[in-house]
């Protein structure tokens, strides 16, 4: 296996390691204060920049080779890309809240190389990031009512591996407390897989088939389930799709 799979292995494992023929030897870069921490910050507070000031510890030439994040909300630059040995820069990262909510744990990796030898360091930021809505509402922006909650109103068919025709649908407790649900559907031609509780803030799939024998090529879909929460009706939601 050449070095760059390695590389894109490791990355995808979240680690930080040595990749080369002298792993033994440690680290190329080290960084002072590589776990830092915003504490708590509103999410429309404004993007946070912080500073990572870092070092040459070997004893050649090391290029910062390149900077992965693992989302849009964290990413950084270097003010150098080689250094000398034991010269010094600084990665300069911004920590973006506005698509977050509560706990957080964000890093960068940095690949750097002093052409023999490839190293993978990790720095971090930590904080809660406060928002006026709930998890749910974030997540699940459909109110269907009695606290359930989904993503859409309006979910569209799809074919699966063996050619039937599929749909699965979130379906989101926003309560402090367990609800049954019953579903039932507008056709004898919608098989259910449909959860019949769930616990407090939590989400389970509501899954189903389409049975498209003796439909047309081209005929449109749309199917209707009706949802009760506890016994209490709550919005519908509709199945929509073309037969192939």
């Amino acid at each position: 296996m050449d070095k760059s799979r390695i590389i894109t292995l490791l990355l995808g494992l979240g680690l930080a390691t040595t990749v080369g023929a002298q792993a033994q030897e440690g680290r190329l870069l080290r960084f002072e204060n590589a776990e830092q921490a915003v504490d708590t910050v509103r999410f429309d507070s404004g993007a946070i920049t912080l500073r990572y000031p870092f070092e040459n510890v070997s004893g050649k030439s090391v290029t910062v080779l390149e900077i992965h994040s693992g989302c849009g909300c964290f990413t950084g630059e270097v003010n150098r890309r080689v250094l000398a040995p034991g010269a010094r820069a600084v990665l300069t990262a911004v920590f973006d809240p506005r698509s977050l909510y509560g706990s957080q744990t964000r890093h960068l990796t940095v690949v750097s190389s002093d052409g023999e030898n490839t190293v993978l360091s990790s720095i971090s930021v930590k904080g809660y990031v406060l928002r006026d809505a709930s998890e749910g509402e974030i997540r699940y922006a459909e109110d269907l009512g009695c606290g359930l909650r989904t993503d859409t109103s309006v979910n569209v068919l799809s074919r699966d591996g063996f050619g039937d025709y599929v749909f699965s649908i979130p379906l989101y407790n926003d309560t402090d407390r367990e609800v049954k649900v019953e579903v039932r559907a507008s056709s004898s031609r919608v098989k259910l897989y449909a959860p019949q509780t769930l616990a407090p803030h939590s989400r389970e799939d509501l899954r189903g088939e389409y049975d498209a024998l003796w439909k047309r090529r081209g005929s449109a879909v749309t199917e209707t389930l009706t949802i009760s929460v506890d016994g209490a009706p709550v919005a519908p939601l509709q199945i929509k799709g073309t037969i192939e």
